[in-house]
């Protein structure tokens, strides 16, 4: 009972059960940098833990711990840290997962060290629950608008994600 007492204090959801998954997806390349330009395919990848700690964030969006690599090109690659779910809000539901201390990019004297995000929306109501999603019929569903973006301090590089598919187990 102190335990869920903290929690509740400190903002924090009961820990949720933690889940594997590998996402392998393509974005095209909306906004380029560099060499990469826009119309450009670049494949991806994201693999990540979630640890089953949560916490609520405002207007209902729960925040998952997680662990894990998310990449893109050649040699792009961060460490995914969270993965954000909203769920039966009055705007669109949303999954995103967040990368940090990206490697890999830099063109012009800009470094594009971070964030990296991959994040997928669905209609309103999409999401029964603000739990990550389990099956590719879940993934699939959040197919309103996808995209990728990693930033740097004053440039960005950012797409379109235009096939994703998913494995995750709990």
């Amino acid at each position: 009972m102190r335990m869920i007492t903290t929690a509740l204090l400190l903002g924090l959801a009961a820990p949720a059960t933690a889940q594997t998954c590998t996402l392998d997806f393509t974005i095209e390349v909306t906004q380029g940098v560099g060499f990469i330009a826009p119309g450009t395919q670049l494949p991806g990848s994201a693999e990540f833990t979630t640890d089953g700690r949560t916490f609520r964030q405002e207007g209902g969006t729960m925040a998952h711990y997680a662990t894990g690599r998310m990449s893109i090109g050649d040699g792009i690659s961060g460490r995914v840290w969270t993965l954000i779910a909203t769920s039966r809000g009055s705007a669109a539901d949303l999954i995103g997962i967040y990368a940090y201390d990206v490697e890999g990019l830099s063109f012009a004297g800009q470094t594009f060290d971070g964030p990296m995000a991959l994040t997928l929306f669905g209609e309103a109501g999409t999401r029964p629950t603000t739990a990550p999603p389990l099956t590719q019929a879940e993934w699939d569903d959040m197919s309103l608008r996808r995209s990728f973006t990693l930033h740097a301090d004053a440039d960005m590089l950012a797409g379109d994600v235009v096939d994703l598919t998913a494995t995750c187990s709990s």
